[in-house]
């Protein structure tokens, strides 16, 4: 169950000085096929923090050929703690209701800016409670993040509102999207193998999804590994799912995917992506980053999928 605490630092549990605590969030312009994602990742007992602000408004297979990028990998550690810390690269991040409402403001003096505020639709959702995830307690062959990266984790879905402004022109921000945060080992090379996936629709529902990652067989998700259904104020923890995805490389091009609540109901929903780029989070780290429109039983819907899946970076190495 997540408390109030788990927005302050977690004390380490070793050493090892891949212990990290992340904060992401996500939000979007869909008539414009504009995305945004802040990412903070922080390693307290090295006393660094990587922060990456993208903006993403196309198709394409270069990771630098996008609207925006702005990654820092060894900005100093903020002064006091998760709830209210701004960074050296403009990014600031103030909890304004514990665990549920945040306002993020970004200005990094190259006239790209944004100003807005979080306000969760739910609590959050803890993947390690078996009272709110069915699949808590499993023990699924291939999940490599659950017991490490992220040995403590939820995710949330949540209102973005507030303005964007890129090279003086300013964009509305009105969206549902989802936020995370996470503590736990985090080497550069350990995280592979999963897609981490929200669909956001127009009657008040929102599907967010762990899935497995198959890297030999890229044109489905296997298996769900943590997930829940959100339809207004009640919320349903996934107990099964998969999906089909087909792609041009890497990049997504369309999906069919299907999850099944603890009540047994089953959600079918497809997209399609409005942007599709590699997003290089940290070295050693590829992923597939689509901000994309659902589509549930004729009701239109937005959201975003992160596939992590580099098996091996050394590709062209003998095997």
């Amino acid at each position: 169950m997540i408390t109030e605490q788990d927005m302050y630092f977690h004390p380490p549990t070793s050493d090892d000085t891949t212990w990290a605590e992340t904060n992401y969030f996500g939000f979007y312009v869909p008539e414009e096929n504009i995305h945004v994602q802040a990412y903070v990742q922080t390693k307290p007992t090295l006393g660094a923090v990587l922060s990456s602000i993208t903006i993403v408004d196309g198709i394409g297979d270069k990771p630098h050929e996008i609207l925006f990028s702005d990654c820092y990998m060894h900005l100093p550690m903020p002064k006091g703690n998760l709830d209210d810390y701004q960074l050296d690269n403009g990014l600031a991040i103030k909890c304004t209701k514990p665990v549920m409402d945040y306002h993020l403001r970004y200005d990094g003096g190259q006239k790209v800016s944004f100003d807005v505020n979080y306000t969760g639709l739910m609590e959050p959702y803890d993947i390690h409670d078996p009272d709110m995830d069915p699949l808590a307690a499993a023990n699924i062959s291939g999940d490599t993040v659950s017991n490490h990266a992220y040995a403590g984790h939820w995710d949330q879905s949540g209102r973005v509102q507030g303005e964007l402004e890129i090279y003086g022109k300013k964009y509305a921000i009105d969206c549902v999207s989802s936020m995370d945060h996470s503590w736990g080992l985090r080497g550069e090379r350990q995280l592979k193998n999963f897609c981490w996936l929200n669909a956001n629709f127009d009657n008040d529902t929102s599907i967010h999804c762990i899935y497995l990652v198959d890297p030999n067989k890229l044109d489905q998700y296997p298996s769900i590994v943590h997930g829940y259904v959100r339809e207004g104020n009640s919320v349903y923890g996934l107990k099964a799912g998969s999906g089909k995805i087909q792609r041009d490389g890497f990049l997504h091009k369309a999906f069919e995917l299907e999850v099944e609540d603890v009540r047994g109901k089953v959600h079918r929903f497809t997209g399609t992506p409005l942007t599709s780029n590699p997003w290089l989070a940290w070295p050693q780290m590829y992923l597939s980053h689509s901000f994309c429109r659902w589509d549930l039983n004729g009701v239109t819907g937005y959201g975003e999928v992160q596939d992590l899946c580099k098996e091996d970076i050394n590709q062209k190495l003998p095997k």
